[in-house]
C-alpha cells in the first residue's frame, strides 16, 4: 500500500507562530516523497484541534503522521491517541518539537524557521521507515511483597491490602516495628514510639489483607513486574513459603555506624558513653532502667554532652535527621532532670523547615548549650568524662561531663547488598539502594515492579518514610489492578539471531536485567516484559545485532541526513 504522510504544524497560539514562518515550513515540506497533506492549526492539543486531526486523518486516508508542535513529553500521547481513535497505528507517527527547540531558543526568525524545516524534513524521512507495532499486555498478580517490618513497611502494607489484594509483610526480627519501636519519644510532637507502633500493629492485625511473616527472610526473588516468585524461609524448613506477587517494596531500613570503630570517642571502653539508640532504650519504661536516665553507678547525671556527626567524615555524607532527634534528647533529659547541664557539640546543624527552627529555639530556651567544634574526642579524667574539641579558629576547648551520648551516622542496613544483588537494583555512592530518579521516580528503582522506600534509599525522617511508603503503594495500586492486564513497553529492544555473536555485552550493560542468554542457541534474548526500550544494548552491541523497534539504524540515519542536508 502506498504511503500517504500527513504533516500538521501547530501554531501553539502565538508561541510558535510568532517566531517561525509556518507557511514557509509547509511550502518546503510539501514536495517531500510520500507527503500527501500539509496543514496548520492554531492549537492542535485543544479538544477542537484533536477532533480536527481525527477527521483529517480519516478524510484523507493517511497512513503515516507527523505533528510539528511542542515537546513530545507533553503531547505525544495526545496525538498517538488521536491516531488510534481512527484506526491509524500510533507507531506510524512522529512528533517534532519546534517550540522548545526552535521558536523559544532561536531569536532570529529566519534561523528558527530554517531549523524547523530541517527538523520536520527529518521526521518525514524517519516516519517513512516506521513499521506498525502492536501493544502487548500480560496477566498480573495484584499481591505485593513488602520486605521490612518497620514503620515504612507497615504503612505500605496497610495501604495496599484489600479483599482483592494480599500484602505479605516479611520481617527478619521476632516482631514488626523496626527501630521506631525503640524510640521513647518522637520528634517533633514528643509522642511515644512504642505507642505509635502498637496502634499500627492493631490496624495490621485487623486487616485480613495483610499477612505478617516475622522471624523470616527472603531467600530468592525471580521474575518481573506483575509476576515475581519469592522464596521466604522461617526458622524451620516447615515454614518455607513460595509466594507469587506482582511487585516488591524494599523497606529494609538502616543501621547505625558502630562508634567502636572510631577509638577517639571511647565507646565500648569508657563507662557512660552511649549511642543514640542506647539512650533511647534507657528512656523506655519497660527498659533496664525503667525509663530513668542514670549512670552505670545508678545515679542520675549532673551534666551531659550530646556529640553530633559521629562518623560523618568517614561516611562522607550528612544523615539529615540526627540534629533534630538530638534536640529531642535534650528535651527528654530536661523533662526528667530539669537541673542537668546539657551541651550539644556539633560541627554543623541541620535544622530544616519552620517546625525545625521553632523546635531548636524552644530547646535553647530550656538552657541547653550549643558548642560548635570539630575533631571531637572523649577521654576519662578521674570520675569525669572530658569532651575535647577544636573551635573554628583552631583554639582548643573541652567540657567535663558525667554522660556522653554519641549520635552516629546512619548507614545502609546490613542486608542491603544482598537484596541489591538478588533483584538487580543498583546502589548509590553511599551504598543505599538507588531510586529510579530523584524527581521523576523518587520511590521506584531501575527494576520494574521493585520499589525502594524509607531509609533503604538513604537517611529519612519517619514522616518522609511514611510518605514514600504510601507513594509506592499508590504506584502499585494504579498499575496492578485486579482483573486488569498490564500494558507493556512497545518500543522494546530486539536482537537478531543471525548477527548475535553471543558475546553477552548487552547483558552486562542492560540496566533492567531484561536480557538473558540462551545457552542452546548461544544468543542473547530480550525479555520484553522487563525491557524499557532504553537502547543501551543497541549502543553497546559490537555486531549490530541489537536494535530498538522503530529506532533502527536506517531510521536514525535518514533522520540525521535530513537534519544535515
Amino acid at each position: 500500500m502506498a504511503r500517504k504522510i500527513g504533516v500538521y504544524v501547530c501554531e501553539c497560539g502565538t508561541n510558535i507562530a510568532d517566531n517561525v514562518d509556518i507557511d514557509k515550513v509547509m511550502e518546503r515540506v510539501a514536495p517531500l516523497p510520500d507527503v500527501a497533506l500539509v496543514e496548520k492549526y492554531r492549537l492542535l492539543c485543544s479538544e477542537a484541534g484533536k477532533e480536527y486531526l481525527r477527521q483529517s486523518i480519516s478524510e484523507h486516508g493517511l497512513t503515516h503522521l507527523v505533528v510539528a508542535a511542542c515537546s513530545p513529553k507533553q503531547h505525544e500521547g495526545t496525538f498517538m491517541n488521536a491516531c488510534e481513535a481512527v484506526g491509524l497505528n500510533p507507531y506510524l507517527f512522529q512528533m517534532v518539537n519546534i517550540r522548545e527547540q526552535c521558536a523559544w531558543v532561536t531569536a532570529d526568525k529566519e534561523e528558527a524557521t530554517e531549523k524547523a524545516i530541517r527538523q520536520v524534513r527529518a521526521a518525514v524521512g524517519r516516519v517513512r521507515r516506521h513499521v506498525p507495532l502492536e501493544k502487548k499486555e500480560c496477566d498480573v498478580c495484584p499481591d505485593v511483597l513488602v520486605i521490612g517490618g518497620g514503620i515504612a513497611g507497615m504503612k505500605a502494607s496497610q495501604s495496599l491490602a484489600s479483599p482483592e489484594r494480599k500484602a505479605f509483610l516479611v520481617e527478619k526480627a521476632p516482631s514488626v516495628g523496626g527501630k521506631v519501636r525503640g524510640f521513647s519519644k518522637l520528634y517533633a510532637g514528643m509522642e511515644s514510639g512504642p505507642a505509635l507502633i502498637e496502634q499500627e500493629l492493631k490496624e495490621l492485625q485487623g486487616n485480613e489483607g495483610v499477612e505478617v511473616l516475622t522471624d523470616s527472610q527472603v531467600d530468592q526473588i525471580l521474575g518481573f513486574f506483575g509476576s515475581f516468585e519469592a522464596k521466604v524461609s522461617g526458622k524451620t524448613e516447615e515454614e518455607e513459603r513460595q509466594l507469587t506477587v506482582g511487585a516488591v517494596i524494599l523497606a529494609t531500613g538502616f543501621d547505625l555506624l558502630d562508634p567502636a570503630q572510631l577509638s577517639r570517642y571511647g565507646y565500648g571502653e569508657l563507662d557512660d558513653v552511649y549511642t543514640s539508640l542506647e539512650f533511647e532504650a534507657m528512656n523506655l519504661p519497660d527498659g533496664e532502667t525503667e525509663g530513668k536516665i542514670v549512670l552505670k553507678n545508678g545515679k542520675p547525671p549532673k551534666s551531659l554532652a550530646i556529640i553530633h556527626c559521629v562518623g560523618r567524615e568517614e561516611k562522607g555524607y550528612c544523615s539529615r535527621v540526627c540534629c533534630m532527634y538530638s534536640l529531642k534528647f535534650a528535651r527528654m533529659v530536661k523533662s526528667q532532670l530539669p537541673d542537668v547541664k546539657v551541651a550539644h557539640v556539633y560541627s554543623d546543624l541541620c535544622i530544616p523547615g519552620k517546625t525545625g527552627q521553632k523546635f531548636y529555639e524552644e530547646t535553647k530556651e530550656l538552657g541547653v548549650e550549643f558548642v560548635r567544634g570539630g575533631k571531637t574526642e572523649v577521654a576519662q579524667d578521674g570520675s569525669v568524662l572530658t569532651v575535647k574539641y577544636e573551635r573554628e579558629g583552631g583554639a582548643k576547648g573541652e567540657l567535663g561531663v558525667d554522660m556522653v551520648i554519641l549520635v552516629p551516622a546512619m548507614q545502609p542496613a546490613a542486608d542491603t547488598g544482598r537484596f541489591a544483588e538478588m533483584l538487580g537494583v543498583p546502589v548509590d555512592e553511599e551504598g543505599f539502594l538507588a531510586r529510579e530518579h530523584q524527581l521523576l521516580g523518587p520511590v521506584g528503582s531501575s527494576v520494574g515492579g521493585v520499589f525502594v522506600v524509607g531509609c533503604a534509599q538513604g537517611p529519612q525522617s519517619i514522616t518522609e518514610s511514611v510518605v514514600q511508603a504510601e507513594a509506592a503503594a499508590g504506584k502499585i495500586l494504579s498499575a496492578l489492578v485486579p482483573g486488569r492486564k498490564l500494558e507493556l513497553e512497545v518500543k522494546t529492544s530486539e536482537i537478531s539471531e543471525t548477527f548475535c555473536s553471543g558475546c553477552k555485552t548487552c547483558i552486562s550493560v542492560c540496566p533492567y536485567a531484561a536480557i538473558n542468554f540462551d545457552e542452546s542457541r548461544r544468543i542473547a534474548v530480550v525479555n520484553e516484559v522487563l525491557c524499557h526500550g532504553c537502547g543501551v544494548c543497541a549502543a553497546a552491541c559490537p555486531s549490530g545485532a541489537a536494535s530498538v523497534k522503530n529506532f533502527s539504524s536506517t531510521q536514525i540515519r535518514q533522520e540525521v541526513i535530513e537534519l544535515l542536508s
